[in-house]
């Protein structure tokens, strides 16, 4: 043991060092499945009968809709997209919306909420 003048014991200080990053960091990805993805067969599961539920990809609202105006050559499905984006419904829920929730959504008619319904089992 080493004492300076005073009496005091000199210790050697060590300095730690973090683990050395390395120069590339290592990135890994794991894969995901977006719950909203784009699905380029929607036109197809609409005129289809369902297979089993939650087989096919999630489509955005606005698409699913889309499909309606095509399917039925009007206009009234897509003007629901407002209201189902501002109460963040997506397709996979519609199916377990009420009449009365349906009704707020705009979606009065019940041929159009049997309609949504219905396509949306799908998901």
């Amino acid at each position: 043991m080493d004492k300076n003048n005073n009496g005091v014991q000199n210790s050697t200080t060590t300095t730690l060092t973090p683990f050395a990053t390395p120069s590339n960091p290592i990135v890994i990805q794991m894969p995901f499945h977006y719950p909203y993805s784009h699905s380029n067969t929607l036109s197809n599961t609409l005129t289809q009968s369902p297979p089993s539920l939650g087989t096919h990809e999630l489509p955005f609202i606005s698409e699913f809709l889309h499909i309606f105006n095509q399917k039925y050559s009007s206009n009234v499905y897509s003007k629901f997209e407002g209201a189902f984006l501002q109460e963040e419904i997506t397709v996979n829920a519609i199916k377990d919306l009420t009449d009365e929730e349906m009704v707020k959504l705009r979606v009065n008619k019940i041929g159009w909420q049997k309609n949504v319904r219905q396509a949306a089992q799908r998901y």
